[in-house]
């Protein structure tokens, strides 16, 4: 929550000089990290930002920043069906050829993504016309609710009776697993960075390109499973749009000179978180390590944006 409200006010502070609001509308895909996800799958999301793609200070200097709010739809997905065959679940005999079915399940992800650069123009003509390198730092604090919907008796698919009638119970006690459960996740990022401009139309239509790669780490943890793991991994992301600007001016008082700029956006990003192998057990039967390990996959997320956007400069 801390940093939640330091991220707030960072960006609140950096948006005197200069900030764009931006909204967007796509797709959030995720896959692994879930007792049975192991395909992929996607939902519509919504995203909210406060950016600034590029400001120069100290000549050729740059920074910018983006912090962004995500926050998907309700997504049910049928999970995957698998046979464990030499496996105990706490302490129990093995069992040779029982299905295990994960019923389907529902998540929703939202969160927030916040990145800060700094960098050099190695080409710098105006406000306009430059290709800057620099550093990314930032974090992602995501966090996903699983259930199994509103109405377990629902699910097409249920661990199998033969197994839970005999290990674990029957009817009531089958029903009450894959419980509600939230996953918080916690990562750290740092990697290299490009941005660009290219003037299409002298001072009123630019384009512009953003490319970021960073190595990150951190944790995730299930209040359900009462697991914590440290996560490793990388992040990616990509922006292309078009920079409109309807009016400049510049004003001067004695030494003083200002070129405010209103502006509008339209363009589209791509992000994506991918970490390590994992298997969180969200099915409440405490299945062992054993059972578990073999089904640990990568984890990955991914979004996919279409946004416009309004901002200001001075």
């Amino acid at each position: 929550m801390k940093t939640k409200k330091m991220m707030i006010l960072l960006g609140l502070g950096t948006s005197l000089f200069a900030s764009e609001l931006q909204y967007g509308s796509g797709t959030f895909g995720m896959e692994g990290g879930f007792l049975g996800l192991t395909g992929r799958f996607t939902t519509d999301i919504e995203s909210f930002s406060l950016a600034d793609r590029h400001s120069n200070f100290g000549g050729k200097y740059f920074y910018s920043y983006d912090f962004t709010w995500y926050d998907s739809t309700k997504l049910r997905t049928a999970q995957h069906t698998y046979n464990e065959k030499a496996s105990a679940v706490n302490g129990m005999a093995p069992i040779e050829s029982s299905p295990f079915s994960v019923p389907e399940m529902e998540y929703r992800v939202k969160g927030l993504d916040a990145n800060i650069k700094i960098g050099y123009d190695v080409i710098h003509q105006d406000a306009d016309n430059f290709l800057g390198l620099g550093l990314l730092v930032g974090l992602s604090m995501p966090w996903i609710d699983a259930s199994n919907g509103d109405n377990p008796t629902d699910n097409t698919a249920v661990p199998s009776f033969d197994f839970y009638t005999a290990n674990l119970g029957t009817g009531a006690d089958i029903l009450k697993l894959f419980e509600k459960s939230q996953t918080e996740i916690m990562t750290y990022k740092i990697g290299p960075t490009i941005n660009m401009q290219k003037s299409l139309i002298a001072k009123k239509l630019s384009l512009y390109a953003l490319a970021s790669y960073a190595y990150q780490t951190g944790y995730i943890k299930n209040d359900y499973a009462n697991s914590d793991f440290t996560v490793n991994g990388t992040f990616q992301e990509y922006n292309i749009g078009l920079y409109f600007t309807p009016f400049t001016e510049t004003y001067k008082w004695g030494w003083l000179s200002i070129s405010p700029r209103v502006y509008a956006t339209i363009g589209y990003k791509y992000a994506s978180w991918d970490l390590d192998e994992m298997v969180i057990d969200i099915s409440g039967a405490k299945l062992s390590s054993d059972i578990l390990d073999p089904l640990a996959m990568k984890f990955g997320m991914d979004t996919s944006v279409g946004y416009v956007g309004i901002g200001y400069s001075f």
